[in-house]
């Protein structure tokens, strides 16, 4: 008989083993040939995103024409019509940034209806119609992000695609720090234009500021600085080990380092933001082990580039010692925000209708939101960082190993970053900085998704 004794002498029985981490080619085996799927379709928005200059655009079509945009287009038009033909089902568990966008997207569009009951300007109608084609796109991302990656180990394919073409831009803005120049004014496709009537190298102390491909270098910032934590924890990932130290660690030193040579208050903000944020995922040593990194790193940075960091410290010295012309130049013009508001203060005048050259420059989301959207709109702005930081947070809780945890956590540290950069300034109104919050935003409840059904896959039968 088997002896089934309990008491303080009984045997404890055997804890289960965790669940083995998926890997690219068991998921192959349980979804079958990949093909054309979700992640191949994002990792050829990432590769436009990041590759073809922000300031290049389809005539016609002003700052929301770029390749990129113009490619979710049409993976949102693959993913319904996989969808209509059964050929794709949406992942279970994964509605969280999906009703998020729903709640977004019904802010744009009570914006858009007050736009066009009132006696616009053709430049806000204009502005207001490309708002309606950012929406599309950013709710492709998010929908074909969310439902349509299929397994984990897919998921962290995208991440790492994402985390080596961020490294490629950062090195091109380190490109442009040590040759005091501007890469992506060089670059030209064609059928392309630039939407901006010049490009010009931006310096700030002395330092040239770099902005790789991206429109700005607050874009450029504010991108790497959402994306750092995925490079920390795939350099931190046991199942990477055997790819080789620096292999590993490279895209963090890039990525890392170029953030303060951008010579920008968000930038330095964004590191520091997404520092704290992953600080609770990690153990203590680990913890110890990243704060020496980065101090010996400061340290070098300054040996290296004398002057740099005195010039960053100035920064910040000066904004809160109001003594920054810049700064005050942006806040003395914020009290017209609410002056503009009163007509239409609850659903705004429309998205994209605060247009710079007929008002003014906000360089802060949340003011530029409430102009253009009212305050229906910046609850719907708030919602979609706090789904972020929820589906990051839920998925490390139900996570049962360290490298899921240090993958959910970075989740949070996007939306966190995502979240505060978006005071300094008008986040999404870059197409890069934008399109990568999106996507990630998707991906964050796709991987809660997966953790709630372990057997989560979005592939149905193939008709």
């Amino acid at each position: 008989m088997t002896d089934r004794r309990t008491g303080p002498g009984a045997e404890a029985p055997p804890r289960p083993a965790p669940a083995a981490r998926p890997t690219a080619g068991t998921a192959a085996k349980q979804t079958g040939a990949y093909g054309m799927d979700a992640v191949t379709v994002l990792t050829g928005y990432v590769l436009l995103a990041m590759f073809i200059p922000s300031n290049l655009v389809l005539p016609g079509m002003g700052g929301v024409g770029t390749p990129a945009n113009f490619f979710a287009l049409l993976a949102l038009l693959w993913y319904l019509a996989a969808w209509l033909t059964e050929r794709i089902t949406p992942a279970r568990g994964t509605h969280a940034p999906r009703i998020a966008m729903v709640v977004f997207a019904a802010a744009a569009l009570l914006a858009y209806v007050a736009c066009a009951g009132r006696p616009a300007l053709t430049k806000e109608m204009q502005g207001a119609d490309r708002g309606l084609i950012a929406l599309l796109v950013w709710t492709g991302l998010v929908v074909v992000s969310s439902a349509g990656i299929r397994g984990r180990a897919r998921l962290e394919v995208l991440l790492r695609r994402m985390v080596i073409c961020a490294s490629i831009v950062a090195l091109l803005g380190w490109y442009d720090f040590l040759t005091h120049t501007n890469i992506a004014s060089s670059m030209h496709f064609p059928g392309l234009k630039s939407s901006a009537a010049e490009l010009e190298t931006m310096s700030r102390g002395g330092f040239t500021r770099p902005r790789g491909t991206t429109a700005q270098p607050l874009e450029f910032s504010g991108m790497l600085s959402m994306l750092l934590p995925f490079a920390v924890q795939q350099a931190f990932d046991p199942a990477r080990f055997d790819r080789g130290r620096l292999r590993r660690w490279l895209p963090v030193l890039l990525i890392g380092g170029a953030l303060p040579l951008s010579v920008s208050r968000t930038g330095i903000i964004g590191v520091g933001v997404a520092l704290l944020a992953m600080l609770p995922a990690w153990r203590p040593q680990r913890r110890g082990y990243v704060l020496g990194t980065v101090a010996v790193g400061v340290l070098a940075l300054g040996a290296a580039v004398p002057g740099l960091l005195s010039t960053l410290t100035g920064l910040f010295s000066s904004f809160f010692g109001n003594t920054d012309d810049s700064t005050q130049a942006r806040t003395g013009d914020y009290a017209k925000i609410f002056d503009y508001m009163k007509d239409s203060p609850w659903i705004g005048h429309g998205m994209g209708t605060f247009i710079p050259e007929l008002y003014f420059f906000t360089d802060n989301m949340y003011l530029l939101t409430a102009a253009e959207m009212g305050v229906f709109g910046i609850c719907a702005l708030l919602l979609l960082f706090l789904t972020g930081l929820h589906c990051g947070g839920a998925a490390r809780r139900l996570a049962q190993d360290q490298p899921t945890r240090e993958l959910a956590q970075c989740f949070v540290a996007a939306a966190a970053v995502a979240l505060v950069s978006s005071a300094t300034f008008d986040s999404l109104g870059f197409p890069m900085f934008a399109g990568m919050f999106f996507l990630l935003l998707g991906a964050g409840g796709n991987l809660l998704g997966s953790l709630r059904h372990p057997v989560n896959t979005s592939v149905g039968a193939a008709r």
